[in-house]
């Protein structure tokens, strides 16, 4: 199993790092992409030291450098051919992440027979506002034609068969499901817990506006909703 990162923000690569340190899983290969990110080697050595990563047990990190004009789907590419897992999943920088995570997606994986696998994408913490949505919208536990994009788990034999990532800037999440359903693959969508997707002042990849996350829910929290099933107790 691989977990795969690009990252062109180098105040969220702790944050990410200590994330995936807390995945509870047998063995987990790191792929970090650092896309256009000016940052030492040492400085890289020490974030790792610092998530905790190098004192878990079987846990290796691989760290590719990847030029900042590289569109993200070509560096999300480049750093999935690295990867040696039978399997990937995709790590955002910024979300947050139960320590089962990883888990529960092999077991959705195993029992819906589905080439590409996600999440339900119904936490989402919108910092502008600093509230944490429930927005239930799309359901779990399904064959679908949407997961978070920050949960996808493939083989890495089906992303070849799909044609890998888009070499294109944005919406790359989107792109691989289409190409899988192209194929003749099925996409399924697990349950949304152990996840929350952050959306903040910086940068996104996604074209929606922080406006659309705050309709259609069922319930809000102020701030970070702090659980051990979302990961952030500590959080």
């Amino acid at each position: 199993m691989s977990a795969v990162i690009v990252t062109h923000r180098n105040e969220f690569l702790a944050h990410a790092l200590a994330q995936i340190a807390g995945f509870e899983y047998p063995y987990l290969q790191v792929v970090v992409g650092l896309h256009g990110v000016d940052i030492a080697d040492g400085e890289i050595e020490r974030l790792i030291r610092a998530s905790g990563l190098g004192a878990v047990e079987g846990r290796e990190v691989v760290v590719h450098r990847i030029g900042r004009d590289v569109p993200f789907g070509r560096a999300m590419q480049e750093a999935c051919d690295r990867a040696d897992g039978v399997l990937i999943t995709k790590v955002d920088d910024d979300d947050h992440y139960a320590p089962e995570h990883v888990w529960d997606l092999v077991l959705a994986r195993m029992y819906s027979g589905a080439q590409l696998v996600g999440k339900a994408l119904d936490w989402i913490h919108v910092q502008a506002d600093d509230v944490t949505a429930f927005r239930p919208v799309y359901p779990a536990e399904s064959y679908a034609t949407f997961v978070a994009g920050g949960t996808m788990l493939i083989s890495k034999a089906d992303l070849l068969a799909a044609g890998g990532w888009r070499p294109v800037p944005k919406s790359i999440d989107r792109a691989l499901i289409e190409q899988v359903k192209r194929i003749g693959g099925l996409v399924y969508r697990t349950h949304g817990l152990g996840y929350v997707y952050v959306r903040h002042g910086a940068e996104h990849t996604a074209v929606v506006s922080d406006e659309h996350f705050l309709t259609q829910n069922a319930r809000q929290w102020p701030g970070l909703i702090a659980h051990e099933a979302f990961g952030t107790v500590q959080a």
